[in-house]
């Protein structure tokens, strides 16, 4: 289980390997409540909302649970009854944007929800289709896109979420998908409130050899010339630490390529 746990008024949130969220007491780990899941709970993280009555939000690879964080029972108003079933799996920690709840699934695709009632208000496929690579050897595929299962980061303030993408499917034999496969190995800039694709930086094309960026970005700030310049930084597997340019995605430093 690689999700770190949370704290929260004097209790902790994690995961078990027992396909359940567990609340315990931070002073004496007694536990206060656990919560069964289909899947794995929470295998990347999960988030807790303050405003009104506190609520945690994981996913569970298939479902977007919603729970009330005092007694773990279900926030039935959210989905069906505290849970939305998804369409493919969702392993990554959640971000909340005033009222909305954005996730990945490896459709590939952002998500976004209503953070009341969990109704789906749009998607960001991250794949490009292209109709003549359809088909191969009479059957039908699309494995071009990148899996999004290092993580979110969000800029609530410029109300932005950069996502770290992995591989396309299929990573390790490539000849059934061709072309460069946009949006796999890379960093996307999703503009939440115009819905709409802001940038995307892709460190290796067409990549054969698992060398998917696998952590989740992070937003910070640095100093070029005392002139202070927003980024987001993330290392990879090829060696490089990333550092683009927060609004436009462009390079801040060189980098191997």
């Amino acid at each position: 289980i690689p999700g770190n746990p949370i704290f929260f008024d004097g209790k902790i949130y994690l995961s078990s390997t027992d396909k359940s969220l567990v609340s315990l007491d931070a002073i004496n780990g007694k536990k206060i409540w656990e919560y069964k899941t289909e899947g794995m709970a929470a295998t990347r993280g999960l988030i807790l909302n303050e405003e009104e009555k506190p609520k945690v939000y994981f996913c569970d690879q298939t479902n977007l649970n919603a729970l009330y964080a005092d007694n773990g029972k279900p926030v039935v108003e959210f989905g069906k009854k505290g849970k939305i079933k998804l369409k493919k799996k969702c392993q990554i920690t959640p971000v909340i944007m005033d009222d909305k709840i954005i996730i990945a699934t490896f459709e590939p695709a952002l998500e976004v929800y209503s953070l009341k009632k969990g109704e789906l208000l749009w998607k960001f496929y991250l794949k490009e289709k292209d109709e003549k690579y359809f088909r191969y050897g009479g059957k039908r595929y699309d494995y071009s896109g990148g899996n999004p299962w290092g993580g979110i980061s969000a800029d609530l303030e410029r109300k932005i979420v950069y996502i770290s993408t992995g591989n396309a499917g299929r990573f390790y034999e490539g000849t059934s998908r061709p072309g460069k496969n946009k949006y796999s190995n890379s960093i996307v800039a999703i503009d939440i409130e115009k819905q709409k694709l802001l940038w995307d930086f892709q460190e290796i094309e067409h990549d054969i050899w698992n060398l998917d960026i696998a952590s989740p970005p992070i937003l910070t700030s640095i100093k070029i010339k005392k002139e202070k310049i927003d980024v987001v930084v993330v290392p990879t597997k090829f060696g490089n630490t990333l550092v683009l340019d927060r609004l436009t995605g462009n390079n801040i430093f060189s980098y191997i390529n």
